[in-house]
């Protein structure tokens, strides 16, 4: 998948544009964020591990251009 094939309308984008709005804030705290997701149903943390993974596979996908502020997340995932 490429930003070309991205639908703004969908529930997904939306999403993550939350997400996006939350981490762009200086007092985000990571753990804090992952010890809120153990107050999720356990079907849910399924999805949500699942989501992690598959934003794993595109951060590390040799399509994904980067510049030097991301190239450590690519590599690392």
């Amino acid at each position: 998948m490429n930003e070309e094939d991205l639908n703004e309308n969908s529930k997904e984008f939306k999403a993550a544009k939350e997400l996006e709005h939350a981490l762009n804030d200086y007092g985000w705290n990571p753990k804090q964020f992952a010890l809120a997701t153990m107050t999720f149903h356990r079907t849910l943390q399924q999805s949500l591990f699942r989501t992690i993974v598959e934003i794993l596979k595109v951060y590390a996908s040799p399509e994904r251009k980067t510049d030097l502020r991301n190239e450590a997340s690519k590599i690392g995932a």
